[in-house]
């Protein structure tokens, strides 16, 4: 029962925040927190390897299930955290935008379904509460209701709709193959049909791929990040796409964590690990050209979930041996959600003084912005992965992962540990961009407000003390929470892959600080030469090939609905010629007219008639003459 009061609860201060008009009560900020202590408290027994299950107490094809294992006891928790700092944070951001009340109902909305897919227990709920998530966080990427939001907004909704899609194909594939469907948490999968279930397994991993800005299904997340108030760019960017990394996790759960993958899903691994590569590679890349700083950080958004990707792909392909991976990925989440919400939320605060996110339109507002400056060069350390702060920890994990599958000698893992090096130097130069052309760099010629914010200051130093207390603690998560969701997922050798492994040690340390001074020439170097500058043509891009692609696929389908409107015409055409020449056939048996047949003439009757009749005659005739007896009763 305790699983559904968590969903329950932000459902129930929606229904009580819309009862209550006009009172001025921060009811977001009190769900999440009710959320959070009870969280802390009622999902404490499930890292001690005791999950929870509850069926609701209905009849019928379909019956909601909810479980509780550590991994899910995690999102869970991180969602209550970061919904949280953002309470703190919306009333006075949304003074600036407007219609608070409409995003603040639709922020709690949001939080029950999410909620709701992280506690879910079949797949059957998890879609349920995945398509009421899209639907409720549709309206916190069109609250401006201006053109380029409404085109954003329908964008978002059309891929979150056909992710739903191949979620729900992949449920009815998986129930073929499997005779009855698995439930969420119950382990590695048997099939029946292993082509079932592997076309099941690539429809989930499009459908989950969609929500986590999996290149090349990311389209969406660059428009909706960008349009979208602050603090829901903050959550989008946190969390809500952590929940196409929750459902991969889950799909890696039937294929098998710790388990050498079969040949029908041997692909799973390697698969994933080149999407995540490609998805870092094309997130950093696109990021470094941008100008507006909401857009950069919706690129990062791409690339950052490009690691968290890779991590479970080399999960998946190291089998018994890919605890890091796997851990890696976790710890990414957690780590992503936190300094992405903070680096979010700082541009909020600067957007609100300057009413400007132009990146080369801003800069030297280090001294009106003191504190938002701090946090925010914290959130840009955490991101790059300097040594002292939370990122640091996750990429270590991962670069450890990566360099473990390439001594399997693969080609392709040797060329993934290159350009997860690569993407490291792009983050870096990419965030050193933003900070300098905002806090440094020549004085900002617009006019800039007072800063009176000490609400947005303390929801990112909550965020800001999180990532500190990581970084200077980087085993304390893993022991605590990722190596007992690990352990239940399959992974029961998680604790000893850890063992000797110090995060302290030199060539890691060293290896992140030759990779951030990388970072900052490249940085200087691009900003010198003006190739930061470069817009590159529509061709190019992904969205513009997509455009392409949708224009081509358009123009096709006006051809061939012109073709089937021309053969509907002419079908039309020569149906209408052969009714009328069959009405005539039948109207002359209506014809009351004389007509000859050899020397008998027929008054009266119609020839056509007559001729009828004679041979209805004839018939008889013949039919009596072969059956010379007459049919017994």
């Amino acid at each position: 029962m305790l699983l559904v009061i968590f969903i329950a609860i932000p459902f129930i201060g929606a229904l009580v925040f819309f009862l209550m008009r006009n009172r001025s009560i921060n009811t977001p900020f009190i769900t999440s927190t009710i959320l959070l202590v009870l969280g802390s408290f009622g999902l404490k027994s499930v890292f001690g390897g005791r999950p929870l299950t509850y069926r609701l107490p209905f009849s019928g094809p379909f019956v909601p299930t909810f479980q509780a294992d550590p991994l899910s006891a995690i999102f869970v928790m991180l969602a209550a955290f970061l919904w949280l700092v953002v309470s703190i944070y919306t009333p006075e951001y949304m003074k600036h935008e407007g219609r608070a009340r409409s995003f603040d109902l639709c922020t709690l909305l949001t939080l029950s379904a999410v909620l709701g897919v992280f506690l879910a227990g079949d797949l059957f709920t998890m879609l349920l509460f995945f398509e009421l998530m899209t639907i409720t966080s549709f309206f916190w990427v069109v609250h401006r209701w201006n053109k380029e939001a409404v085109r954003a907004g329908y964008f978002y909704l059309f891929f979150s709709i056909i992710g739903g899609l191949f979620l729900a194909l992949g449920i009815v594939l998986m129930g073929a193959a499997t005779d009855v469907l698995p439930a969420i948490g119950a382990g590695f999968v048997t099939p029946l049909d292993s082509r079932m279930f592997t076309w099941s397994i690539a429809f989930f991993v499009a459908g989950f791929g969609i929500k986590a800005g999996m290149v090349p299904l990311h389209l969406w997340l660059p428009h909706a990040h960008s349009v979208a108030p602050t603090p829901s760019s903050a959550l989008l960017s946190g969390l809500l796409i952590k929940v196409g990394a929750y459902g991969l996790i889950r799909v890696g759960e039937f294929a098998g964590w710790g388990m050498r993958l079969g040949n029908k899903v041997a692909w799973l691994g390697p698969g994933l690990a080149i999407l995540g590569t490609c998805t870092m590679l094309v997130g950093v890349t696109a990021a470094l050209l941008q100008s507006d700083a909401k857009r950069l950080l919706a690129y990062h958004s791409v690339s950052q979930m490009g690691y968290i990707i890779l991590g479970l792909g080399i999960g998946l392909y190291l089998g018994p041996d890919g605890s890091l991976g796997l851990l890696g990925a976790i710890y990414h989440i957690l780590n992503h959600a936190l300094f992405k919400a903070a680096l979010f939320l700082g541009v909020g605060i600067i957007y609100i003084h300057t009413k400007e996110t132009n990146l080369y339109n801003l800069g030297g507002l280090w001294r009106r912005f003191p504190v938002t400056a701090i946090l925010m060069f914290l959130a840009v350390l955490g991101i790059t992965g300097a040594p002292g702060l939370n990122g640091y920890a996750s990429k270590t994990l991962l670069h450890h992962a990566v360099s473990l599958a390439a001594k399997t000698g693969m080609p392709w893992v040797v060329w993934v540990e290159r350009l997860f090096l690569l993407v490291g130097i792009g983050t870096a130069a990419s965030f050193t961009k933003l900070y300098y052309l905002i806090f440094l760099g020549k004085t900002t010629k617009l006019e800039v407000s007072d800063d009176g914010s000490p609400r947005l200051q303390l929801a990112m130093g909550l965020l800001a003390a999180v990532m500190v207390g990581i970084g200077l603690r980087p085993k304390f998560f893993l022991k605590a929470m990722a190596i007992p969701a690990v352990r239940i997922l399959g992974m029961e050798d998680a604790a000893a892959s850890l063992v000797g492994l110090s995060f302290w040690n030199l060539g890691d340390v060293t290896g992140m600080i030759i990779t951030l001074i990388l970072g900052a020439l490249l940085c200087w170097a691009g900003l010198k030469s003006g190739v930061f500058h470069w817009q590159p043509p529509v061709w190019l891009t992904l969205e513009g090939l997509g455009k392409y692609a949708g224009l081509g696929i358009l123009a096709l389908w006006r051809i061939v609905a012109k073709f089937c409107r021309s053969l509907v015409t002419a079908v039309r055409v020569a149906g209408k010629a052969m009714s009328s020449r069959l009405d005539l056939a039948i109207r002359k048996f209506d014809q009351s007219r004389s007509g000859t047949i050899g020397r008998f003439t027929l008054t009266g009757i119609s020839a056509d008639a007559a001729i009828l009749i004679v041979i209805l005659a004839f018939l008889i005739a013949w039919y009596t003459l072969i059956n010379f007896g007459l049919p017994s009763l």
